[in-house]
Parts: structure tokens; C-alpha cells; sequence
């Protein structure tokens, strides 16, 4: 049974530091309803993260929350975007979640789960997909 829900919680190559083209789209024709998070684990799949549900009620992922009232169009491109970007047959499942706002409210909004493999070694344990480049940018060169 799918919610309807207006909002978009997205956590990857779609945030507003991303300097995708996908997410430049998105910030055009959604209104960014600020930061929130959802609980369940972030993955680096290589060109992008995916999620799956949490394991237990302290794994949190980090992401922006759009408000795609009127957006429905935008909604149909990102299934398409993301569709593509998934290697069947794992794949990207749209599906409305509780996420909680920067404010700790909570919100039903559209998620982007990850429908495939994943191993503990892609794990990224702070549920941030930018933090994570931060973090790899800021240790030391390997000799």
C-alpha cells in the first residue's frame, strides 16, 4: 500500500551538496524542506549510496528533505534516474518511510531503498555519504 506523501528524503548523489546534475534538478523544482534523518544503514556502492533498514534503533542516515508538492513530474524523472543508475537485478525501491526533520518531527516521506547486495566493508557507520568523503579526505596519505 503506498502513503502519500509530498516529501522526498534523499541521501545520496540527489543532496544539495551534490554537485550532480540530478540534484541540481531536484533543488530547482522541489523546496527544500531542510535536513532530517531516517533510520537504517548507509552502504558506498561506488558511484553512490544505498540504504537498507536498520538492525537496530540507533542506526541513523543522514540526508535532505524536499517537499515535492506539485513536483510529481520530478518524482517520475528520479524513478527513472534512479532506475537506471541501479545494475538489475538489484535495484532502487521508492517506498514512504518515517524520517525525522532537523526539528525531531516526524514526517512520512519518500525513500530510496537499496534492493541489493550489500557487505559489511561498504558500511558507512556515521550514515553520511558526505562526512564519509570528508573523513576519507582528512587521514593521512598512505606510505
Amino acid at each position: 500500500m503506498h502513503h502519500e506523501t509530498r516529501y522526498l528524503f534523499v541521501y545520496g548523489t540527489l543532496r544539495r551538496v551534490s554537485s550532480h546534475p540530478m540534484a541540481q534538478r531536484l533543488a530547482e523544482h522541489a523546496r527544500f524542506a531542510g535536513a532530517a534523518r531516517a533510520q537504517g544503514r548507509l552502504y558506498d556502492l561506488g558511484r553512490y549510496p544505498g540504504m537498507t533498514a536498520a538492525h537496530g534503533p540507533d542506526e541513523w542516515v543522514h540526508g535532505d528533505l524536499y517537499d515535492l508538492a506539485g513536483a510529481a513530474a520530478t518524482l517520475a524523472e528520479l524513478d527513472a534516474y534512479e532506475a537506471i543508475e541501479s545494475p538489475q537485478p538489484a535495484f532502487f525501491e521508492r517506498q514512504a518511510a518515517a524520517v525525522t526533520s532537523d526539528e525531531g518531527r516526524p514526517v512520512q516521506a519518500w525513500l530510496y531503498w537499496w534492493r541489493g547486495p550489500v557487505s559489511e566493508a561498504q558500511r558507512i557507520p556515521s550514515g553520511d555519504y558526505f562526512a564519509r568523503e570528508q573523513e576519507a579526505k582528512s587521514l593521512p596519505p598512505a606510505c
